[in-house]
């Protein structure tokens, strides 16, 4: 477990300085605000309108495993509440939404989310403040396999065969078949996990560089020849029904 009194002292130095940060124009002042309501597990509105994004996480987007679950989480931990936000390097992120840390009651929220296994640790330079204590709070979930690190079988999607997912674009389902290739395309920072040969016109998995990471090993080696199961919404490119997956919650090895 994480050494509480540690990020209390944070909590407190944060605090202090509070709208007492050098005068530099281009110096975040922290500040604290009330929220008003919650988008989803890493983004809220505050009373004065503002949206906010928390630094260096990432929750399950709405057609994936977990995202009630932490959009439900974060509503209940600071939902009509006053927090602090503290900021890192930069200010706001290209949706125009401020970039903060979110302190509660001396504790990090965002590292909350990611220790209950509702959030991946990610980084986004140059925002990198508190990375470490992140990453050692995604350790601690995975080892715990708590949510998004435990496959969940009571996900309530229908379990289809991977030559059906063609007929079901837009749905979110649970296909099942076996990896029979893979391909690592590291210019293009993509690996695909491939159902069928030859792959064109059949299923296909892709995964994203920046959630590489995520996965015990590299997912082109971890998961070729094993028969799986894969949790997400099905899109088409180019013939090709697809499922975008950013995590071991939304792939189980079946053997």
């Amino acid at each position: 477990m994480f050494k509480k009194s540690l990020i209390m002292g944070v909590a407190l130095l944060i605090l202090i300085s509070c709208g007492c940060l050098s005068s530099d124009e281009n110096q975040i002042v922290n500040s604290t605000t009330t929220v008003a309501s919650v988008i989803d597990g890493d983004t809220f509105v505050t009373d004065s309108g503002e949206k906010v994004r928390l630094i260096g996480i990432d929750t399950p987007e709405v057609d994936e495993p977990y995202y009630n679950e932490a959009k439900d989480y974060l509503s209940t931990r600071i939902e009509g509440k006053q927090v602090l936000l503290e900021g890192d390097s930069s200010n706001r992120d290209t949706y125009g939404r401020l970039l903060r840390y979110v302190w509660l009651d001396g504790e990090l929220v965002n590292r909350e989310l990611v220790e209950e296994g509702l959030a991946l640790s990610k980084v986004y330079e140059p925002d990198t403040k508190y990375q470490h204590i992140f990453a050692e709070a995604q350790q601690h979930a995975r080892a715990e396999k708590s949510e998004i690190w435990s496959y969940s079988k009571n996900n309530n999607t229908a379990v289809i065969s991977y030559l059906e997912a063609g007929n079901h674009i837009g749905e979110v389902k649970t296909v099942e078949g076996r990896v029979v290739s893979t391909a690592k395309i590291e210019e293009d920072g993509i690996i695909y996990l491939n159902f069928h040969d030859p792959y064109k016109g059949y299923f296909t998995v892709i995964i994203w560089q920046d959630s590489w990471s995520n996965f015990p090993q590299s997912p082109d080696t971890y998961y070729e020849g094993k028969d799986v199961l894969v949790t997400g919404k099905i899109k088409d490119y180019k013939g090709t029904p697809e499922i975008e997956i950013s995590g071991v919650s939304q792939i189980e090895i079946v053997r």
